[in-house]
């Protein structure tokens, strides 16, 4: 592409999401001291339990996608499969795999809690 084009574009793409996000942000803070005047309940700020759960999904979802890739590669050279779909087929399973064992791990976790 020419950097005539691809510059102007990223320089008001950056300028307009600088914007969005300060007003966002403002918002929300204007919300919230509001909601604090006038002696609500402000248990709304908290984000829940599975809150720490996080970095478990994304741990799981990132060594799910490892084995995916090395699984992808032991496909492509063991069959004559092409590679985007031994690659792209293995990742999205052993993804979302991964994503469902956590679920599972989640949910028996918070019903023993």
């Amino acid at each position: 592409m020419d950097v005539a084009i691809v510059v102007p574009t990223v320089l008001f793409g950056s300028i307009a999401a600088i914007i969005i996000s300060l007003s966002y942000f403002r918002q929300r803070r204007i919300e919230r001291t509001a909601l604090i005047a006038a002696g609500k309940e402000a248990s709304i700020f908290e984000y829940g339990k599975p809150k720490h759960y996080l970095s478990l999904k994304y741990g799981m979802l990132l060594v799910g996608l490892a084995i995916g890739i090395v699984v992808g590669n032991v496909l492509n050279a063991s069959t004559d499969m092409p590679e985007p779909m031994a690659f792209l087929s293995m990742i999205l399973l052993f993804g979302g795999l991964s994503l469902i064992l956590f679920y599972t791990i989640q949910k028996k976790a918070l019903a023993e809690d």
